[in-house]
């Protein structure tokens, strides 16, 4: 397994950690890519074919730890959106497991649902 982790930012501050594993079969492919890539699903795309199809999202929050605050530039305890997620090929084959921390006030996602597509789903204790 590849582990990476980044720091990237929004207009010359940090703004997102992005903390993500790999799996073994696709690590070659992202080990090479350069830092400031703006998008590592498609480099493995282009280059080896690999579709990343599915992802399952976990949105929640969580207090800054030690080592978030240094790289994000606030305080330890400062409240971060965390979005954790699983991407699969079309065949279900796990590509990546991610752990991305904002800082507050960076980013805002928008979901919209209806009665005729609903993806949503409540998970009890999550």
């Amino acid at each position: 397994m590849l582990y990476v982790l980044r720091v990237r930012g929004l207009d010359g501050q940090p703004a997102l950690l992005e903390r993500t594993v790999y799996a073994s079969w696709i690590a070659d492919a992202v080990e090479h890519i350069e830092p400031d890539c703006e998008s590592v699903t498609q480099r493995p795309l282009d280059e080896v074919g690999v579709v990343f199809a599915h992802g399952e999202h976990v949105i929640d929050t969580l207090a800054a730890g030690t080592r978030d605050a240094e790289l994000l530039g606030i305080r330890r305890g400062t409240p971060l959106l965390r979005v954790r997620r699983v991407t699969t090929t079309q065949a279900g084959c796990p590509v990546e497991w991610s752990d991305d921390r904002y800082r507050p006030g960076t980013v805002t996602f928008r979901i919209h649902n209806s009665i005729g597509a609903n993806p949503l789903v409540r998970q009890p204790g999550e």
